[in-house]
């Protein structure tokens, strides 16, 4: 098999006693997401040819995923052991036939290492059979309430190896429970290289609150627009946001509901997906006096699978009749209640088109929308 240049084992295997919750923390999700997707999303994952995972058989629900979420990874992965020196020997068995130069050994449960230090990693290793990344306590330090004035070096990870000295290190050594690799290779192979304080690993619960402070998240935007013609011979049957008028209807193919149409394409323009039109053809039966609820309803199922919430929705009517304003307070309801959103994020408004085209001329409504999603929830 034809050798790689850099490989990354990643350990997930660990059931974060210290954490106290069922879910272990490395699987904890924030927004959907879990800390091995914030690690992988923050680092340039190209550096690697290979990125296995290594986790408990059981837990493989929480990694499935990953491939879809990151689809030019070339992803492996590895069963966990008991302890965590024999979840980093079941990595690197797996990793072997591929025959990597390099291997950098990192804990799921530090999703902040960036790109500058993994550079310095893969620069010490092209002279050096290691690179340990470490920081040192700047506090008082006391044991037993002894003052040590010696400095104090914190281990992190990742730890970059070359691939043959730590994979023999592992197959040769006595120990049993190695806490971290660095300790099974011969001092003489030892490199430290200062790492990064950022790099923190979430231990406890509170830890998370960290997480968030650094956490940035995503903000996205979408427009949508619709426009319909009232038709003269039904004098009832209009629908605006889902709510029954009182006022002729409007021609469509479905209830012609322009509201909730420009509310479906803004979301579909967020999410950066086609428009209504390709989901919900006005050439297919199916469709025909289709209650657009139901195309709102498939608009919220993309947002969900996808991971997003809504921040803000703004609606826009153009029309001369009928008093938007009237209905204002009960579409609003409507929304909040079909999207499950607050009420007080949602915006409607109206105003005519100074007596100008078929629109001026009372013909019809036209509806825009302008909707924010994030990857955070806001509520």
């Amino acid at each position: 098999m034809k050798k790689i240049k850099n490989a990354l084992v990643i350990l997930a295997g660990g059931m974060g006693t210290r954490y106290g919750k069922n879910v272990p923390k490395q699987f904890v999700e924030i927004n959907g997401k879990n800390l091995i997707y914030f690690f992988l999303n923050s680092i340039d994952t190209s550096f690697f040819q290979k990125i296995l995972i290594v986790h408990k058989k059981s837990h493989f629900k929480y990694v499935r995923n990953l491939k879809k979420e990151f689809p030019l990874v070339n992803f492996l992965f590895a069963n966990a052991g008991k302890n965590r020196q024999l979840s980093s020997i079941n990595g690197l068995r797996v990793l072997k036939p591929y025959n990597p130069e390099n291997v950098l050994i990192h804990d799921a449960a530090r999703p902040f290492c960036s790109n500058i230090l993994l550079k310095k990693i893969f620069t010490q290793l092209k002279n050096k059979h290691s690179a340990i990344p470490y920081i040192l306590i700047p506090e008082k330090k006391v044991i037993n309430k002894k003052e040590i004035n010696e400095e104090v070096k914190i281990i992190q990870t990742p730890q970059g190896f070359k691939f043959k000295i730590i994979y023999e290190a592992h197959k040769k050594t006595s120990i049993t429970n190695a806490k971290d690799d660095s300790s099974l290779i011969t001092e003489d192979k030892i490199n430290y290289i200062k790492g990064e304080k950022f790099n923190m690993k979430i231990t406890y619960p509170n830890d998370f609150n960290f997480f968030k402070l650094f956490y940035n998240p995503i903000f996205k935007s979408g427009i949508g627009y619709d426009i319909h013609r009232f038709n003269p011979k039904i004098k009832k049957g209009l629908r605006l946001c889902g709510v029954k008028i009182n006022y002729n209807k409007l021609i469509g193919h479905s209830d012609a509901d322009v509201g909730l149409h420009a509310i479906c394409d803004s979301i579909f323009g967020a999410l950066s997906m086609k428009d209504i039109g390709n989901y919900f053809s006005n050439n297919e039966k199916k469709w025909k006096n289709k209650n657009s609820i139901h195309f709102l309803k498939f608009a919220k199922n993309q947002l969900q699978d996808k991971k997003y919430y809504i921040v803000n929705l703004d609606i826009n009517f153009i029309c001369e009749k009928p008093n938007i304003n009237k209905y204002r307070n009960e579409m609003i309801k409507k929304l909040s209640s079909l999207l499950n959103i607050p009420n007080k994020i949602i915006s409607i408004k109206a105003t005519s088109n100074e007596k100008i085209g078929f629109i001026g001329d009372g013909l019809g409504i036209a509806a825009e929308a302008i909707v924010q999603i994030s990857n955070e929830k806001l509520y």
